[in-house]
This record gives structure tokens, C-alpha cells and sequence, in this order.
């Protein structure tokens, strides 16, 4: 087949945003090392989008950042998860009176209210998560995961109150999650 010379450009540009969005969906790892304790830990980063921007967005993306060790081990649970992070890059409010303002989808599915196990990161614009809720994010269930047992989650919405704003509703399209799984405590063998 022979493309028109004038569409060339276009198919090009085409082509490198869409190789660069499937990229963007992909966990991105780094060997990282703590400067003060010298012990050493992965960090996997997945870049989302906004549904829903924060007011004043500053056109940084959001995204889900963890540190994870590799080797360790708790008993039959592989890897260890340090902490997480879902960055908003916007103040938020975790609740509004006594009702939480965290509501999640996993893979359009119901919309479901957290239940404690998300916080915030001291300048408020991240939510911290604990291992319970990404083994939730990863594989639809707050129990460690056991290999090959069920299908994982491929599509993750959270919603979130900015502090004196709307609410922000980020998607983020779940890439394989066998490696950042076993890497981060949320599975079992």
C-alpha cells in the first residue's frame, strides 16, 4: 500500500502518540536505594488520566507510585510492599463530615466507598494506600492473591474531593500485574 506523501507526517505523529500512550500504560520500574538506611527497594510507577482534572490543573498527570522489595518475604507472601501512593497533584479532602469522599470502580463494576485503608501523604496531594487496597486495585480482592487463580483488574476508577473544589476522577488502565503483584505483598504461593 502507498501513502500519500501529504499524510505522511500525520501518520507518523499517529503512530509515536499512540506508541507513547500504550508505554504510559505500562508499570515503569526503578531500582532505587534509601540514602539513609542503604537498603534498596523498586519503585513501579503507572501513569492514569483525569475523568475529572482537579480546578487549576497544572497538566501533570496522575498517577500510582509504589516501593516495593523484590526479595522480601513473609512467610509464604512474596515480595514486600513499602508503601503506595495514588498522586493527585491537588489538595483533597478524605471525608466530608463523617462520610468518606474515596468511591472506587474495579473494571466498571459497582461503586464501592473506602473503608479506612486509604490516607493521605503530608502535603495532602496524594492518597497513601496500604497493601490491602492495591491487592484490591490489582485483583479485585483484599486478600493476598494466589497466581493464576483468577483474572486481574484491568480498569481502576477513583474519585476523590479537592479541598475547597470539585471532585476529581482519575481512570487508570491496569497493565500486567504478575511482576508489581509479586514484587509488593499481594501474593501468596
Amino acid at each position: 500500500m502507498k501513502i500519500n506523501s501529504a499524510f505522511r507526517p500525520v501518520l507518523v505523529i499517529a503512530l509515536a502518540a499512540a506508541t507513547a500512550h500504550a508505554a504510559a500504560q505500562e508499570w515503569q520500574p526503578t531500582a532505587k536505594t534509601d540514602t539513609l538506611t542503604g537498603k534498596s527497594f523498586t519503585q513501579y510507577v503507572l501513569a492514569g488520566k483525569f475523568l475529572t482534572p482537579p480546578s487549576e490543573w497544572n497538566g501533570v498527570l496522575p498517577s500510582i507510585s509504589l516501593r516495593c522489595d523484590p526479595a522480601g518475604h513473609r512467610g509464604r507472601l512474596s515480595g514486600r510492599f513499602i508503601d503506595g501512593f495514588i498522586i493527585v497533584n491537588a489538595v483533597v479532602d478524605l471525608t466530608n463530615g463523617k462520610s468518606s469522599t474515596v468511591q472506587y470502580r474495579l473494571n466498571d463494576g459497582k461503586v464501592q466507598t473506602d473503608d479506612g485503608e486509604v490516607g493521605t501523604s503530608i502535603d495532602f496531594q496524594a492518597l497513601s494506600i496500604t497493601s490491602m487496597f492495591l491487592s484490591n486495585i490489582l485483583w479485585g480482592h483484599e486478600i493476598p492473591h494466589k497466581p493464576h487463580s483468577s483474572d486481574q483488574v484491568h480498569k481502576f476508577v477513583i474519585a476523590v474531593q479537592q479541598h475547597v473544589g470539585g471532585q476529581i476522577v482519575m481512570e487508570f488502565d491496569m497493565p500486567d500485574a504478575e511482576q508489581v503483584g509479586a514484587a509488593c505483598e499481594t501474593e501468596y504461593g
